[in-house]
Formats: structure tokens, sequence, C-alpha cells
């Protein structure tokens, strides 16, 4: 059985840049995702994919988690794969899901022992969500924010993203899938008070975690993403007028039931506080 990833932080790195990765082991997102699709050229992919198993071995050695986003094309998955160290890989991204049929190919490929991320970066990917989580191997949802944005012509940063998100986190719901991104554009690492406020936004919405490409964005996400000292105050607040109220009541003027305290212990968990 694979276990659900729990990640927040994940940073990505091309195969093969060793400066990049060295600074990746030393800020220990929760995940680095080694990349061996839009970040390695075409005639760079056989040198990366020589490199990769070393790359793995210092993630490994480091006690981070490794996930490995490969090319679509079923010959170039299969490379990828491949070269790759299946046992030192925390999870698969495949990039561009449109439909099932790639996800399939990567779970077959990994006879089904490997975490798969399904990247969606088009339209067409969103409206086909349904068939997307039903293939068992996914355990999360990842937006491709530029390529995305790409098709539709339009800025990541102008709001096309909005809805885009919502419905991502509502597909990952049901399956407790990991919902990975936010509305605005991942490339932004120097206005950093947008991207803590598209990240915010992104969870408000039900996302829960963002890949970054840059180091500058790492410190951002996880201050973004944990819950607040009000937050964790309220939860906290809950909890324990719970254990001594009955099934419904008020608190602070507020009606507390079983789904607002299903909540405030989510909170405390996000903390890393047993309630």
């Amino acid at each position: 059985m694979i276990t659900p990833l729990e990640w927040q932080a994940l940073l990505f790195v091309p195969v093969g840049a060793e400066k990049h990765l060295a600074s990746a082991i030393r800020l220990r997102p929760d995940a680095v995702i080694l990349d061996l699709e839009d970040a390695v050229a075409a005639d760079a992919k056989g040198a990366a994919r020589a490199a990769l198993r070393d790359a793995q071995a210092q993630l490994g050695q480091a006690g981070i988690s490794c996930a490995l986003r490969i090319n679509g094309p079923l010959r170039a998955m299969v490379d990828d794969l491949t070269a790759a160290d299946l046992s030192l890989l925390r999870a698969v991204i495949v990039p561009k899901c449109e439909d099932d049929r790639a996800l399939r190919n990567a779970a077959e490929v990994t006879a089904g022992q490997i975490a798969l991320i399904a990247l969606i970066e088009s339209p067409l990917g969103l409206r086909r969500l349904q068939q997307i989580t039903a293939v068992p191997e996914v355990q999360a949802l990842m937006l491709g924010s530029e390529d995305y944005c790409a098709g539709l012509g339009v800025h990541p940063d102008k709001g096309a993203l909005d809805l885009v998100t919502a419905e991502l986190a509502i597909a990952a719901a049901p399956r407790s899938l990991l919902p990975i991104g936010f509305p605005g554009s991942i490339a932004n690492f120097r206005d950093l008070d947008l991207y803590a406020a598209q990240i915010a936004k992104g969870r408000d919405q039900g996302m829960r975690a963002v890949a970054a490409i840059h180091p500058a964005q790492l410190p951002v996400i996880r201050a973004t993403l944990a819950p607040s000292e009000a937050e964790v105050a309220w939860a906290a607040k809950v909890l324990a007028s719970a254990a001594t109220q009955g099934a419904v009541y008020a608190l602070d003027g507020a009606m507390i039931d079983a789904p607002v305290i299903a909540r405030a212990r989510q909170i405390t968990a996000a903390a890393g506080r047993k309630p």
C-alpha cells in the first residue's frame, strides 16, 4: 500500500545541477523534485539520466524525500524510470496529464509501488480530474500554473487560476489526495509579499502544499501554510470546551458542532500539536 504524501514545501532541482542540489540539501525542503522534463534540454537528457542515481543517493543520505518529474511520452518515461533507483523514489510526477493513460503507464512501470503526482497543465486536464483521480496510485494533484495559463494566453497573476485551484482542492478531497499549488506564478521569487498572498489564497481554497523553483520561496511557503497563532489558539479553545459541552453549543458567539471541532483538530494537527 502506498503511504499518503504529507508534504508542504517542495523544491524543483534540475537533474545534474550539483550546486542547486547541494543548496536544496542544505535548506531541507520536505521533498526535492528532481526534474528530467522541462528543466533539462532534449540533448542533455541522456547525461541527466546518468546523473540521476547519484542525486537520489545524496538525498537519501540527507534524509530528504525524493520525487522525480519524468517525461510524458512512453519511451522517454521508461528511460527515465529505468535510470532511477526506485527504492529511493517517494513519488513520480507525471506531466501534462489530460487523461489517465500516462498515469497508468507510470503505475505499470513502477509496479504500482510508488505514489504518482498528476501534474495538471491544461483546461482539458482540469475537465478530466475525475478520470485522473480514479487511478489508485495517484496520491497528489499538482497545478502547472505557467503551462495552464500559456494555453489560455493569460498571465498567472491576473485571476485566471482562482477557480482552477479551488477545483483541484475539491477533486483531491474525496480520496484525501495532496493538492499542490496556488493561484499565481511559480516563477515569482522576488515579490515575496505577492507570493505569500497568493499562497494564502490557495490555502483558503484547500490547497495544502507548494512546489518552489527558488530557495527564497521556501520560508514563505512554510510560514504561509502554517496555522497562525490566532488559529492555533482558537482551535485549542474549541477542543478544550468540547470536552465538557454537548454535541452543539455556543462559544464566543459562534455555534460549535462536530464539523467545527473537526476543523479545530485539523488546525492542531497542522501545527504539530496533539489535540
